[in-house]
């Protein structure tokens, strides 16, 4: 889940716990390795912000943008926000949602980041900066996937995603629980399937190929 251009990984999130939830093992065992880890999220409030800046700080993450909007402020005029990220962090990859989560302001999060990741490679638009992610990686947060593409180790980095997910004070209470239960049992789910302790599942999205419009097309062979 790593590439070429300063080995920086983007979390692009509808929601303050969604990085723990769908990828805080990923992000904590990025980190260890040496690559820079940034977040922007696109919804909160003075309370839940607080905590995810604190949540990015145990997970050891770079830099993280907050917003203070609602789930319906979601939408396509945060497509130039996103955009602005992707130009100014240059990540190899960009962890969001599924545009198939049952969540709808986690469906237009995948949507903005699929569109503003479109735009940051276009070369007519944005010149010698533009730059073209390599894959997005769909993480799961409550929709889970039949059959996910990649699963990612995360037996050694379980303990600090958790910590993190704790710094969410404001959410760890609903439904009896939920989120903390739901954490435990999937990473001990896809640790069986990766024949592991724990591990975080991933959808891999590419880009399409849209002619010299776009930034580090690749032409050649398959094999």
């Amino acid at each position: 889940m790593t590439g070429t251009d300063g080995q920086c990984v983007l979390v692009v999130t509808a929601h303050p716990d969604d990085e723990c939830l769908g990828a805080g093992g990923t992000i904590a065992a990025h980190v260890d390795r040496g690559v820079v880890v940034d977040v922007v999220c696109l919804t909160g409030s003075p309370e839940r912000n607080r905590e995810l800046r604190e949540a990015c700080r145990r997970l050891g993450v770079r830099s993280v943008r907050v917003s203070e909007r609602g789930d319906f402020d979601l939408g396509p005029s945060l497509i130039p926000e996103v955009v602005s990220a992707l130009l100014e962090m240059r990540p190899a990859a960009v962890i969001t949602h599924s545009e198939v989560d049952y969540n709808r302001a986690h469906v237009e999060c995948a949507r903005i980041v699929s569109e503003a990741a479109e735009w940051a490679a276009h070369v007519t638009v944005h010149g010698e900066s533009a730059h073209r992610v390599q894959h997005i990686y769909e993480m799961e947060v409550n929709s889970m996937f039949s059959c996910p593409h990649v699963l990612v180790d995360t037996t050694d980095s379980f303990e600090r995603a958790l910590s993190a997910l704790t710094a969410h004070r404001s959410q760890l209470e609903k439904a009896g629980g939920y989120y903390r239960r739901l954490f435990d049992a999937k990473t001990r789910l896809r640790g069986v399937q990766a024949a592991c302790e724990r591990a975080e599942a991933f959808m891999v999205r590419r880009l399409g190929h849209a002619g010299p419009f776009y930034a580090e097309n690749s032409v050649g062979l398959l094999v």
